[in-house]
């Protein structure tokens, strides 16, 4: 009877402990599968495909020469200038995300014609692993900055521009506001469907992007503080850069029924900072403000030229 007793005694802990192995095996397994999970989301995001340039500024009439120049960190980056007569205004085109320099939802080549009817000359360039230039990651307006900061150098030296702008889509947009708030050479501003903080537009955004729950985001979310491959969304904020922008003209569009970026993202920027003109076209999407209200859109971005004069 003893035997029996003792026995009984020593088998529940060894149950225990077997149950214990078994549950913190399944953690271990279910926490690799996880940062495998975070580790293909975050890199499929910082590298999109590139997309190929099936037109040219030629195929719509408008003289162009084939540029290229370096990033600050020395990338080669591949572009169109498109020259106004006697002039020394410049405004550069900023792309959005996985796309290039014509690459856009909407009629590129008009806008162009629009700027030069104003008299500036045009930039469009494509970003680092975008179009035609080099690289092989987007970190989504981080070493964008980069990029764009190389442009500015390259129409100042090159090109003898005194008279700089910057226009850019989504990404492209608030790059252009993280580049554009801090500069001295940066006239003016046009930034349609910009992100004010790139890890809380990640959170809010990453249902829409990946059809994954919220909660797999807020957990990448908070690998991505780490470091993790490079992406460090944290570090991405034009609205702190909005904060201590003054007497530069400039000017937001972003429509109220965009499904990728919430046009909240603008307004908080609008909040903070009193330079701000912000357009809210009922219809629009995402960056389709130019294609679907063209004669407003025109109309308004030059009267915001005029502005700077």
């Amino acid at each position: 009877m003893e035997t029996n007793i003792l026995l009984s005694n020593k088998q529940k802990p060894n149950r225990w402990r077997k149950a214990a192995f078994v549950w913190s095996g399944l953690g271990i397994v279910a926490a690799n599968a996880f940062y495998g999970l975070s580790s293909y989301i975050i890199w499929r995001a910082m590298h999109p495909p590139k997309i190929a340039l099936f037109k040219n500024p030629a195929d719509y009439g408008i003289k162009s020469e084939e540029v290229q120049f370096k990033s600050t960190d020395g990338l080669t980056l591949k572009g169109w200038w498109m020259p106004a007569v006697n002039s020394d205004k410049v405004i550069i085109f900023s792309h959005a995300y996985g796309l290039n320099r014509y690459n856009m939802p909407f009629p590129v080549f008009d806008l162009v014609k629009v700027f030069q009817s104003q008299g500036y000359n045009v930039l469009l360039y494509d970003f680092r692993n975008a179009g035609e230039s080099e690289g092989n990651v987007t970190t989504m307006a981080l070493k964008e900055q980069l990029d764009l900061l190389g442009a500015i150098d390259f129409v100042k030296t090159s090109k003898k521009m005194k008279d700089l702008v910057l226009i850019g889509w989504s990404m492209g947009a608030s790059t252009s506001l993280l580049v554009g708030g801090a500069s001295k050479d940066i006239k003016g501003i046009i930034a349609d469907s910009p992100f004010a903080s790139l890890d809380t537009y990640v959170l809010d955004s990453f249902e829409y992007w990946t059809k994954l729950p919220r909660i797999v985001g807020q957990l990448s979310t908070y690998i991505t503080k780490l470091n993790f491959l490079g992406f460090q969304p944290h570090k991405v904020k034009p609205i702190e850069v909005m904060r201590t922008v003054k007497d530069k003209k400039i000017l937001i569009i972003h429509a109220l029924n965009d499904p990728a970026i919430s046009c909240r993202e603008s307004e908080r920027m609008k909040e903070i900072c009193d330079d701000i003109d912000l357009w809210q076209p009922e219809t629009g999407g995402h960056i389709e403000a130019y294609r679907l209200n063209k004669d407003e859109y025109e109309a308004r971005v030059i009267a915001f030229l005029k502005s700077l004069d």
